[in-house]
C-alpha cells in the first residue's frame, strides 16, 4: 500500500465501520465512523469553498485536540490549502489572532475548541459555530515550493522555533514505513495524545486513515484513567508515558514487588517467546494501565532511562525505543525480534546515517519530509538542509554494533570546561537515571566554572531514604569517572513543578533545559 495525501477522503470511504474516537477533558467519549468524518469533511469543504477559500492559501488551524481539528485538517488538504498550526496562546484576544495571520500570511485562522475571543477578526472562524462566518483576507503570496501542505512548527534541530515546509511525498513516505514496519492491520487502534499541533500526531490519523486502522485520540488528563477501557493496540509517546509504571514498580515492597521479581528471574532465564506470556501475567498489575489489547510501544523524543525500557520487556510489555525528527520522519527504529535496549534501532529503509567528525548524527535520506524552513528559522537552514542533500540533525550519536545506533546527547548541551575537557551531560543524566530512581535528571555547570550539580526531580525530594538513595547513586557513578566529569552538588526538587503550564516542559513534554536551569538558578544562570 502506497500513501496518498490527496486521497485520504476517499480512503475513508473504503474503510466506512472503522471509527475514530475522542474523549475530551471533562472525560466524556464521542465516536465517529469513517463514514460520518468523511461527510463532516465533505461539508466544511463546501462551506470553506463558499467562503472564498481557495487552493494554494495559508489556512491555520489551532486549539486543543477534538474532532473539528481532524475534520478542518483533512478538509484544508482536500481543498489544496497550505494548512498552518502556528502556536497560540491558550486564551488568544483579537490582537494576537490577527497578528499570527499577519506573521505567518494565513488568509484565514480556524478555531477549534473554546478558546475564540468575542469579537475575532473577520478572518478567524470558529469551528463550533456553523456555517462558518469567515471572510478571508488579503494576504502576500504562499511561497511554498510545489508539493507542500503544510507549515509545521517545532524546536527543530537546534532548539530554536523552526517553521517547516512538510512535503506531501515526504509524508507519505513515513506512512508507508511505518505502515509496513509496525504490519498495522484493520484489527489495530492507534492513540493519539500529544496535541494535533505537533505534527507527528496529525501524522498518525493520515496512517491511521491509509491503513483501514481506527484511531483514538485521548487529552493527556484523560490518559491514564481511559486506556484500559479503550484499549489501543499501538502507543507512541515520550518517556513520560512510560515512567509512571516504573515509578510505580519501584515503589512496591514486599509482596507487591513479587510479581516482579519473579517476571524478572524469568526473563533472564527462559527465551523471551517462551516466557513472554507468562510475564505480561505478572506485570498486568502494572502495565494493564495501558489495556490488554496493546502489541506495539514505542517512546523516543526525549533520552529515556534504559532501565525503563528493560522494566517494561522484564513484565512482557512490548516497549521500543525509536528516533525520528519532523525534518526527517523516522530515522531508527526497534521492533520486536531486532532490538538493543539503549538504542535508536537500526536506520529505516532509505535511511542512511553517518556520524561526523564531532559525532553529529547526519542523514541522508531517499524522501525526507521537510523541504526546509519558513518564517521561523530560515537563518539556520543552510546549515541542516545542506548542499550535499544531507540533514545535519544536532543529536550526537554513536554505533553500538551490528547496526544499532545509540543517541548520547546535544551537540548545543556540551559543556566545556575551561582546561578544555568536553563534557556531555545527557550521558550523565541517563546515568543517574539508570543508578536511582528519579522523575528527571539534568546535569549543568551553572556559574560556568566547569564544577558540574546534577538537578534531580523526585516525587518526594525531602524523604531521607530517597535522599540517600540518590546520594549513593552519584558517589558510585563519580567512583568510575575521570574528575572532570564528576558531579560535585545534588540539588533535589519536587517533580510536580515540572508542568507544560510553567515552562518546564515542552508540549511534547521534554525537559525544557533553559527554562529549567533559570528556575532552579536564578542568580547564576542569565
Amino acid at each position: 500500500m502506497s500513501a496518498d495525501l490527496a486521497g485520504l477522503t476517499d480512503a475513508l470511504a473504503a474503510h466506512p465501520d472503522r471509527t475514530v474516537r475522542h474523549v475530551g477533558r471533562d472525560g466524556r467519549l464521542t465516536t465517529r465512523t469513517f463514514a460520518e468524518l468523511r461527510a463532516d469533511v465533505e461539508a466544511l469543504v463546501a462551506e470553506l469553498s463558499g467562503c472564498g477559500v481557495r487552493p494554494g492559501d495559508l489556512v491555520g488551524i489551532a486549539g486543543p485536540n477534538c474532532h473539528a481539528w481532524v475534520v478542518a485538517d483533512l478538509a484544508l488538504l482536500a481543498l489544496g490549502c497550505v494548512s498552518v498550526a502556528p502556536p497560540l496562546s491558550a486564551a488568544p484576544d483579537a490582537a494576537e489572532l490577527a497578528g499570527l495571520a499577519e506573521r505567518y500570511h494565513m488568509t484565514a485562522l480556524l478555531l477549534a475548541g473554546d478558546a475564540v475571543p468575542p469579537e475575532p477578526p473577520p478572518h478567524v472562524a470558529a469551528l463550533a459555530d456553523r456555517p462558518l462566518r469567515l471572510v478571508p483576507r488579503e494576504a502576500p503570496p504562499a511561497e511554498t515550493p510545489e508539493g507542500v501542505f503544510t507549515v509545521a512548527f517545532s524546536s527543530g534541530t537546534s532548539g530554536t522555533r523552526k517553521g517547516l515546509l512538510l512535503t506531501r511525498a515526504g509524508v507519505a513516505n513515513t506512512i508507508d514505513v511505518s505502515a509496513t514496519a509496525w504490519r498495522l492491520t484493520g484489527a489495530d487502534d492507534l492513540l493519539v495524545v500529544m496535541p494535533f499541533s505537533n505534527f507527528q500526531q496529525r501524522y498518525l490519523m493520515y496512517l491511521a486513515i491509509t491503513t483501514g486502522c481506527s484511531a483514538t485520540i485521548v487529552v493527556p488528563e484523560r490518559m491514564f484513567q481511559k486506556m484500559r477501557t479503550l484499549e489501543p493496540t499501538v502507543v507512541l509517546g515520550p518517556p513520560s508515558f512510560y515512567e509512571i509504571v516504573a515509578h510505580r514498580v519501584d515503589a512496591a515492597r514486599g509482596r507487591e514487588r513479587l510479581p516482579y521479581l519473579l517476571a524478572t528471574a524469568l526473563h533472564t532465564l527462559l527465551p523471551d517467546r517462551l516466557s513472554r506470556g507468562l510475564r505480561a501475567l505478572l506485570g498486568a498489575r502494572w502495565t494493564g494501565m495501558y489495556g490488554s489489547r496493546v502489541r506495539l510501544m514505542f517512546t523516543g523524543s526525549a533520552p529515556v532511562p534504559s532501565r525503563v525500557v528493560r522494566m517494561f520487556q522484564r513484565l512482557g510489555a512490548p516497549l521500543y525505543e525509536v528516533y525520528g525528527s519532523t525534518e526527517v520522519g523516522w530515522i531508527a527504529f526497534n521492533l520486536p525480534g531486532a532490538h538493543r535496549t539503549g538504542t535508536a534501532g537500526r536506520p529505516v529503509p532509505g535511511v542512511a546515517v553517518e556520524l561526523g567528525d564531532d559525532g553529529e548524527v547526519v542523514v541522508h535520506s531517499t524522501a525526507p519530509q521537510a523541504a526546509g524552513y519558513v518564517f521561523d528559522g530560515v537563518e539556520t537552514a543552510a546549515s541542516v538542509f545542506r548542499a550535499d542533500g544531507a540533514l545535519t540533525t544536532g543529536d550526537l550519536g554513536v554505533f553500538a554494533g551490528r547496526g544499532f545506533l545509540r543517541l548520547v546527547g546535544r551537540s548545543k548541551n556540551v559543556i566545556i570546561t575551561r582546561s578544555g575537557v568536553k563534557i556531555n551531560p545527557e550521558e550523565l543524566e541517563l546515568d543517574v537515571e539508570r543508578r536511582c530512581p528519579v522523575t528527571r535528571a539534568l546535569v549543568a555547570s551553572p556559574t560556568g566554572d566547569g564544577l558540574l550539580t546534577c538537578v534531580v526531580w523526585l516525587p518526594d525530594p525531602a524523604a531521607p531514604d530517597r535522599v540517600a538513595e540518590v546520594e549513593t547513586a552519584v558517589a558510585a557513578a563519580n567512583a568510575a569517572r575521570d574528575t572532570a566529569h564528576r558531579i560535585t552538588e545534588v540539588v533535589f526538587r519536587p517533580d510536580k513543578e515540572l508542568t507544560v503550564e510553567n515552562g518546564l516542559l515542552t508540549r511534547n513534554l521534554k525537559l525544557d533545559r533553559a527554562a529549567a536551569l533559570r528556575e532552579v538558578f536564578p542568580e547564576a544562570v542569565r
